[in-house]
């Protein structure tokens, strides 16, 4: 059942979004293209204006298993919902199969870009040291933005809203962070980039609060989608 569920939001739209994002991401990250280095992020620390280019490229990085999220859901939650229920039988369960699929998304995602970069330019990143924090922060931080993305189209009825958050997180705050960068640290759209996150060296302290956070808004949203579903 799970596994029909996946097939469904990794389905050819989802496959062709992620491999054009990919494909995009190669032709705008000058230099080096070893995945830390792309979906990295940056820091803004001893930035001499807006990095536009950096924004952007953040934007698209995180954007496509956010988008095949959204989309998915939208059309699970709507008038296909009274079918699929009905077999279900349980909310709960009905949604965490959908949950599983999202997480699925996003985990598919970062792996497909890690193996294409890897084959593209043989960086050997996963040979650094803080590969696998680089992988934690990013997932968690796309998953977070999914979920989060998903509660309020299920609370609002449709995708705007999730448009306006996601633009509002990955746009403004960056924005924010990048012109006052003493601000960066403590705005959500960084703790999902390495290049960011590695100024702190590693500090296992600021990790697991960033962590914390992402995870409790992660748990928040599932309930806020599990109560919108039963209404």
């Amino acid at each position: 059942m799970k596994g029909k569920i996946i097939s469904r939001i990794l389905d050819r739209r989802a496959i062709i979004i992620y491999l054009a994002a990919c494909l995009l991401l190669f032709i705008v990250t000058p230099g080096q293209k070893g995945v830390m280095n792309i979906l990295g992020g940056f820091t803004p620390k001893g930035s001499r204006g807006v990095d536009i280019i950096g924004i952007m490229r953040w934007n698209l990085c995180v954007l496509p298993p956010v988008a095949a999220s959204i989309l998915f859901m939208d059309v699970e939650m709507g008038a296909l919902r009274v079918y699929t229920l009905i077999r279900t039988k349980n909310v709960k369960r009905w949604f965490l199969s959908r949950f599983t699929a999202i997480a699925a998304a996003n985990l598919i995602y970062l792996f497909l870009f890690t193996v294409l970069a890897e084959s593209y330019a043989g960086s050997g990143d996963y040979k650094r040291n803080g590969f696998f924090v680089f992988l934690t922060i990013f997932f968690l931080h796309s998953f977070m933005m999914s979920v989060v993305s998903v509660a309020l189209c299920a609370r609002s009825g449709g995708v705007h809203i999730s448009v306006i958050f996601f633009l509002a997180v990955e746009g403004i705050m960056v924005v924010i962070g990048d012109i006052f960068p003493q601000t960066a640290a403590y705005l959500l759209p960084y703790w999902g980039m390495i290049q960011q996150v590695g100024a702190y060296d590693g500090s296992v302290l600021y990790l697991l609060l960033i962590m914390g956070v992402q995870t409790a808004m992660i748990v928040s949203s599932t309930i806020l989608i599990v109560k919108s579903l039963r209404a």
